[in-house]
């Protein structure tokens, strides 16, 4: 895992010191609305330790099942989120990610999640596009995957921004999670525009 940045961000892999950040985010009801629900604390701290453990994994040279970085303001040096690259297979995304697999293309699902004080800034699109350009060129993904609640209006605003595609044919079974997709392809083809 590399760190990277944007005109605005630095986009790090996670470390031990943003575990008080991860679980004020976790435990916020307004923050973790459309993400399948609030942690408490310990659920919190357990699932930050899984994430270090995985992005350790991953460095490491081992199988890649989540990596996770945290998303930095330069001017601030304030952590304001964190993203990821997913590539597991769950319940809402079973479907779409065994298919790809079957037909042999590599993908993950990518997710955000900013603090509060960062909405409104266009923060999403330019840690989301950083964390693309990473995927397709270093991780060499073929694909990349956006599962979200339907209720949530801003993800798939800035989804669309980017340019991610919306498939009515390969919709994920819940009415309450939208899916939409990006592929490597497409990506280079906007760099050469």
């Amino acid at each position: 895992m590399h760190s990277f940045t944007t005109e605005r961000l630095l986009i790090r892999p996670l470390l031990a010191e943003d575990e008080t950040f991860f679980c004020q985010q976790h435990t916020n009801e307004k923050v973790m609305r459309h993400t399948g629900g609030v942690l408490d604390k310990k659920e919190a701290n357990k699932a930050f330790q899984r994430l270090l453990k995985a992005n350790q994994r991953a460095t490491d040279g081992g199988k890649k099942s989540l990596l996770t970085w945290a998303i930095v303001c330069l001017n601030s040096e304030i952590i304001i989120g964190t993203q990821s690259l997913s590539f597991l297979i769950r319940p809402y995304n079973a479907n779409i990610m065994q298919q790809a697999e079957l037909d042999g293309i590599s993908q993950a699902e990518i997710g955000i999640m900013l603090s509060p004080s960062a909405n409104g800034k266009l923060f999403p699109e330019e840690a989301m596009a950083a964390l693309m350009e990473y995927a397709f060129i270093q991780l060499k993904l073929e694909r990349i995957n956006a599962f979200y609640d339907s209720k949530n209006l801003a993800t798939k605003r800035f989804v669309n921004k980017l340019g991610f595609t919306i498939s009515n044919n390969i919709q994920s079974n819940s009415d309450q999670t939208s899916y939409q997709y990006f592929e490597r392809h497409k990506w280079h083809q906007n760099l050469f525009k």
